[in-house]
């Protein structure tokens, strides 16, 4: 009864006198103590001011300091990680602006070769250059490529038209051309999708880099 009335009145009160939470009291030895205190990372367990005992606050205060660098440590992690890629992606932009600069005069060049290749058949046939050339306008503009290419119908696909249309050197000019603008058309359009998943990528990247993560002003 005697130590009953002990732990009730007496020891309760002192335990009451804890701070930042601390509420009981705890047997232990000296060692133990010291590794509380190590685990810590302090030499020894700091002293309550109105009892003279030794208190463990600061093993939840550690915790806590332990967390919170963790969670900044993680967030400054996927924020580099986050700007690295968002670099990566941009440079691959600038190659898809590059190669969206160089696709026009690329199928021109090609266009060109494909013109000058028809002229030279000609000429093997006895034709002049300004013979050619008028033969093939008055073909072209009577297919409608000058004024329909680009209107309503992708010009590959006139230029297939114009092929089955025609024969000799219109055939084939027909299908060299159909060749190098389906190939200008297919690519224009796969760099304008790669460009617009690209912006996306490092619209997102960026926004993960810049966003807030715990500690960021705090621990730099």
């Amino acid at each position: 009864m005697h130590k009953k009335s002990i732990a009730k009145n007496h020891l309760s009160e002192v335990a009451n006198e804890g701070r930042y939470g601390d509420n009981i009291l705890v047997h232990m030895n000296k060692d133990e103590a010291h590794v509380l205190a190590k685990s810590a990372g302090l030499n020894s367990l700091p002293i309550n001011p109105k009892t003279g005992l030794q208190e463990a606050w600061v093993m939840a205060a550690a915790g806590l300091a332990l967390g919170a660098y963790a969670a900044w440590k993680g967030g400054k992690m996927a924020a580099g990680q986050a700007g690295s890629q968002a670099g990566l992606t941009k440079l691959q932009l600038d190659e898809i602006n590059k190669a969206e600069t160089n696709l026009l005069p690329t199928k021109e060049a090609n266009t060109e070769v494909a013109i000058a290749s028809y002229h030279n058949e000609g000429n093997k046939l006895g034709l002049t250059k300004q013979e050619t050339s008028e033969d093939l306008n008055k073909v072209i503009n009577k297919s409608g490529l000058v004024s329909s290419a680009g209107a309503t119908e992708k010009k590959s696909n006139l230029w297939k038209k114009f092929a089955q249309e025609e024969t000799g050197l219109h055939d084939k000019l027909g299908q060299t051309m159909a060749s190098i603008e389906e190939e200008y058309e297919s690519e224009k359009a796969r760099l304008s999708s790669e460009k617009n998943r690209l912006e996306l990528q490092e619209r997102q990247f960026s926004k993960q880099a810049d966003s807030w993560y715990l500690g960021k002003n705090l621990f730099g």
